[in-house]
């Protein structure tokens, strides 16, 4: 009766329940949760169980943290999802088996050296801890952003880390009247770092004829923290080509750090960006009539024990144990991994993980290796995109989407992949939280060890 009723709940989808927890107050192996979204901890949560089903671990994480599609703001101002709540499955999405407690509370503080977990009613111990913690985003970075986003009508600011105003990007083509249009990238590495709407908003304003002679004479201008686009060299070769062929000016080193802007109604509309050149240290601004821009991150106070000099936490980027605790791995965009940590690394990531904190608890060497694998991807049109995928040799791999930005076949193939990616965001979403995938389409077991 018990095997009838496991199948069926396998073959109608089902979930496995948590084990109550009781008077426990020792983990094997703890999962926690902190930052932006649940996301990175929940994919961590299914692949352990799928992997190790009978090994009990624990999730920790404040149930009012959500889980949503990692691009669902991105895929937002293409229409993909229909509303803003179809962006988020649940708060927290069980794995399909496994031996395991979840405890819906915040983290107050870790203590590493004494293995221990401080959480809002109760101290735990720990075996192995894995940190899931996810950047968060920072829009306290710039001043006046966030009265700047509030007020879209007079200030025609955007950026792509809130998902009401994402949706907003179609307009920037439509309610463009006059002053430079400008993309602002933040120091890296942020969170999402390498997605860019930049060429797909250029395109949509070289195709808007009707309202041409409102802004004859302003200029595309991409400012970026850094002294590239992309921190992947053949990829920022692609940006460049593309920056050039659609016009845009680039300008590097500079930091946005205020944002000054009139009311729709003076009499003078133009508006002034402040920024700081991270090269000579001299203040520079740039006037402007429609802005996108990327916010940058910054990492929970939670994990403040376990970071290094650089902010962030070190571990193996191989392994990804940390430097100074072995009983601790963590995984996602906190870490000081030399790749760009979004779902798409760390779905390969987990796996890794996974095995790694099974041998060591079985005093075994960590054999499991991730290679940086990871993909970004950059829309260059409405319902087009190409999807580049890179190691930590920052060399090309297959994503099986389309990376060409140069043949006559090109805006084909990007409308393609377009769709692929579409689908490989809301059909396989679930998959992903459930430890069923290792990457974008394609990617095997053989591309996370």
């Amino acid at each position: 009766m018990l095997r009838s009723a496991s199948l069926f709940r396998s073959f109608a989808g089902g979930a496995a329940k948590p084990h109550k927890l009781g008077d426990k107050s020792h983990f094997e192996v703890a999962v926690v949760a902190a930052g932006q979204f649940t996301n990175t901890a929940n994919m961590m949560m299914g692949t352990f169980c799928k992997h190790f089903p009978k090994t009990p671990v624990a999730f920790i994480g404040d149930r009012a943290r959500p889980i949503m599609h990692e691009f669902s703001k991105d895929l937002y101002a293409h229409g993909a999802f229909k509303n803003e709540s179809s962006m988020g499955k649940s708060i927290f999405q069980a794995p399909a088996k496994g031996f395991f407690y979840k405890l819906d509370s915040d983290v107050l503080e870790i203590k590493p050296a004494e293995k221990k977990l401080v959480l809002q009613e109760k101290e735990y111990s720990y075996d192995v801890l894995i940190m899931a913690a996810e950047a968060q985003y920072d829009l306290d970075g710039v001043k006046n952003l966030e009265v700047a986003l509030k007020d879209y009508w007079n200030s025609h600011v955007l950026c792509n880390a809130q998902m009401q105003i994402s949706g907003n990007i179609p307009r920037v083509s439509r309610e463009f009247r006059g002053g430079n249009m400008v993309f602002a990238l933040p120091k890296s590495p942020y969170k999402n770092e390498g997605t860019s709407h930049v060429f797909m908003a250029v395109k949509e304003l070289n195709n808007d004829k009707t309202i041409e002679g409102q802004w004859y004479g302003s200029k595309y201008i991409l400012t970026c923290a850094d002294d590239y686009i992309h921190r992947v060299p053949f990829i920022n070769d692609k940006m460049k080509s593309l920056a050039e062929r659609y016009g845009v000016e680039v300008r590097y080193n500079l930091q946005l750090k205020e944002i000054l802007y009139n009311k729709s109604t003076d009499y003078h509309r133009l508006s002034t960006l402040v920024y700081q050149n991270l090269k000579t240290g001299t203040t520079e601004t740039i006037n402007y009539g429609g802005l996108l821009y990327y916010p940058g991150s910054k990492i929970p106070k939670l994990v403040a024990p376990l970071v290094d000099q650089t902010g962030f936490i070190p571990v193996d980027k191989h392994t990804l144990q940390h430097a100074t605790f072995k009983n601790v791995f963590a995984l996602g965009d906190c870490t000081n991994l030399p790749t760009i940590s979004n779902c798409l690394a760390t779905a390969s990531q987990a796996h890794t993980l996974a095995y790694n904190v099974d041998y060591f608890t079985k005093n075994m060497p960590l054999k499991a290796h991730y290679h940086g694998e990871s993909a970004t991807p950059i829309f260059t049109g409405i319902h087009q995109l190409i999807l580049p995928g890179f190691d930590y040799s920052l060399n090309e791999i297959s994503t099986k989407l389309t990376s060409d930005t140069s043949s006559f076949l090109a805006g084909i193939k990007q409308s393609l992949s377009f769709k692929l990616f579409k689908r490989y965001e809301n059909k396989w979403f679930e998959k992903r939280l459930k430890g069923k995938i290792y990457g974008p389409p394609g990617w095997t077991k053989g591309a996370a060890h």
